[in-house]
Order: structure tokens, then sequence, then C-alpha cells
């Protein structure tokens, strides 16, 4: 089921426009947790609307953004135009990551991994990570945490955003570590509009294994942005890792 190309539509970009203040903050956290030069050439991967890849460029690196929603991407380029950013913007699925030790760093933001059914899938996302790395390069992805996500779900929860009322209703699978969300966005026009999410939540064990298994060595695992440093208790699993040569 590739709900994704439903959800991540132009309706999630009305309904979660972000705050540029945040994802300010968060650059500047990947920059120095990555400890990142300006002119490095970086890959951000399930860009989606080029909220991170836009600010990257604006602070002096080569950014390739790469995503699958061909609207995303549009959104991007007319962000990046605006404030006359140079932007590379490439539109694949993540699955099949077509670079070969082109970058110093690959960035996977907001929870842009586990999107498949099949485990095999996620690991050949991580394959073409490591592949589109120069040796010695970083890779830096950052999920929610699994136990955090567990330990605060709430079974509904009523929202606004921009005008728009948004109904979400959360379970998890513990079969198959998955977090379900189906939501209801309710226009300002009285219209109504359901979509579904499906995420495989791993764990921080879980995802060493993924590392080994295709040369990405860890190196640091953080809570949150704040560089604090992770527990069960942090809302965020910020993983930083290196390819091994």
């Amino acid at each position: 089921m590739e709900w994704w190309k439903k959800y991540f539509s132009d309706d999630y970009l009305r309904l979660y426009s972000h705050d540029e203040g945040q994802s300010s903050r968060e650059v500047t956290a990947v920059v120095r947790m990555l400890q990142l030069q300006a002119g490095q050439k970086i890959l951000d991967l399930a860009c989606g609307f080029g909220r991170h890849s836009v600010v990257l460029a604006q602070n002096g690196f080569d950014v390739t953004g790469y995503d699958l929603s061909d609207s995303f991407l549009k959104r991007a380029r007319e962000i990046a135009d605006a404030l006359l950013v140079g932007l590379n913007l490439q539109q694949g699925d993540m699955r099949e990551i077509p670079y070969n030790e082109e970058f110093d760093a690959v960035i996977n933001m907001f929870t842009a991994f586990g999107f498949f059914d099949r485990e095999e899938d996620d690991l050949k996302v991580l394959e073409g990570v490591s592949r589109a790395l120069k040796p010695g390069g970083q890779f830096i992805m950052d999920v929610i945490n699994r136990e955090y996500a567990l330990a605060t779900l709430g079974p509904r929860r009523w929202s606004r955003e921009n005008s728009t009322y948004l109904l979400e209703e959360r379970t998890f699978d513990y079969f198959r570590s998955r977090l379900e969300l189906n939501n209801w966005l309710i226009q300002p026009s009285g219209e109504i509009k359901e979509a579904s999410y499906s995420i495989r939540l791993y764990t921080l064990t879980e995802m060493l294994e993924f590392f080994s298994k295709v040369g990405l060595g860890l190196t640091d695992v953080y809570g949150n942005f704040d560089g604090e440093l992770y527990s069960a208790s942090s809302p965020r699993m910020i993983l930083v890792a290196s390819k091994e040569g």
C-alpha cells in the first residue's frame, strides 16, 4: 500500500506549513552535529518542499534535494527561486538513489524513513545512502523515537492549522511495529478529506543492525536538536553515522 503518494499532497502543504525559525534551528543543529563546512555537497533525502534544503543552500552548501513528490519539488523550486538560492532538485524513489560517492553528507529529516511494508525496502534506502556518500561522508537521520511515541500515544486528537481542522486517530500495531494514523481534514468550505499514514518505527538496536549491514558506523545518538543525549523519553531519535572506508 503506497499510502505516501496520497498523503504527501497539496493538502499536506496547506496543513503543515512548518515554522521557518524551526527549520533554521534544525539546520543549525545539523551543521553542528556533523561539523559541516560551507561548500560541502549535501543530499537532502526525502526533502519535501525544501524547508531544510533552502536554509542549507542559504548558508553556502551545495545542496541536492531528492523527493518522489512532483508537487513538493515544484514548491521547493518556487521557494528557492523567490529567495534567489541555488538548489539542485531531483525526483525519484528513495529506494533507487542514483548517486555514487558524490556527497559529503546525507540528511533524512522529520521521520522520512520506514514508509515501506517490507524491511528489505527500508534497507535499500540505507544502501543507497551509503553508496551516495564519499568515503568518510556522514549521514544524519531524524525520526520520532519509538519509545516516546508509545508512551505518549493518544487515540484521538483535534488540531487546527491554517484554517483547516484536523482529526487524527492513532494506533500502534505491536506485531508489525507500525504507527498507524487516520486523518480527516475539514476544510473551511466544509469539505472533508481522509488520508492514512503508516510508518515502521525502528528501535535503536534495529537501526544499528541496519547501519552495520550497509557500512555505516554510528558516531552519535541525540534525543533532540538541542543536542541532548538519547534516552527512552526523548521525543526524537537523531542518528549520526559515517561511511566506513
